[in-house]
C-alpha cells in the first residue's frame, strides 16, 4: 500500500534528486484530493534505454543528453482523479533531465508530454532545490484548480475560478 506521497526507493536517486522529490513530496501533503496512490516516480538509467529514436524536441534530446552523461533521468507524476468516478481525468508531470526540468500535461499510457488541455508545457533550469520549488508549485497550482463537466457527458471538462459558482447543466469534477 502507498503510505506516502511520490514514493521511492531512495537507493535509486542521488542525493540531489532526493532532495528534488522531498521538497515536492512535502508540498503534495497539502494538495486537496490528491492521494498518495495518484503520484509516483519513475527512475530511468542510461543503459536502461536501449534503441532509442533520435530525439524529435528539446524533452527528448535533454532526456538523451542526460543518458549520455550517464545520469537518470526523474519523471514526478500526478494522476487527477475524478471526485465521483474511479477514474483519472489528467495526468500531470515533471521531468527532471540533467539540470532542466520540463512539466506538463502527460500522455496517461506513455508519461510523454501531450497538449491535451490549455496546460502550458513549461521548461526550467536551476539547482535541483530550485527546481523542486518549481515542480511543486506547478503541480499545486493544478491539483488546486476546480474542475467541472457537463452533466450526463463525462467531456467537455475544463477548469474554472477557485470560489465560482457551479454553471448552470455542469457538476463538480474535482475541487468544489
Amino acid at each position: 500500500m502507498i503510505e506516502d506521497w511520490f514514493e521511492v526507493d531512495e537507493g535509486e536517486l542521488s542525493p540531489s534528486e532526493t532532495t528534488l522529490v522531498s521538497i515536492v513530496r512535502e508540498s503534495a501533503r497539502r494538495w486537496p484530493e490528491c492521494p498518495p496512490a495518484a503520484t509516483a516516480v519513475l527512475v530511468f538509467h542510461a543503459d536502461e534505454e536501449e534503441g532509442t529514436p533520435p530525439p524529435r524536441d528539446a524533452y527528448e534530446a535533454a532526456r538523451d543528453e542526460a543518458f549520455a552523461a550517464g545520469q537518470a533521468v526523474l519523471m514526478l507524476m500526478v494522476d487527477l482523479e475524478h471526485r465521483d468516478r474511479n477514474l483519472v481525468v489528467m495526468t500531470l508531470g515533471a521531468t527532471l533531465a540533467g539540470d532542466r526540468l520540463f512539466y506538463s500535461e502527460r500522455n496517461a499510457s506513455t508519461y510523454h508530454p501531450e497538449p491535451i488541455t490549455d496546460i502550458e508545457s513549461l521548461e526550467a533550469t536551476g539547482s535541483r532545490e530550485e527546481l523542486g520549488r518549481i515542480a511543486a508549485d506547478w503541480f499545486e497550482e493544478i491539483v488546486g484548480r476546480s474542475m467541472i463537466e457537463v452533466d450526463r457527458r463525462p467531456w467537455p471538462r475544463s477548469f474554472v475560478p477557485k470560489g465560482a459558482p457551479l454553471p448552470r447543466g455542469h457538476r463538480w469534477v474535482r475541487n468544489p
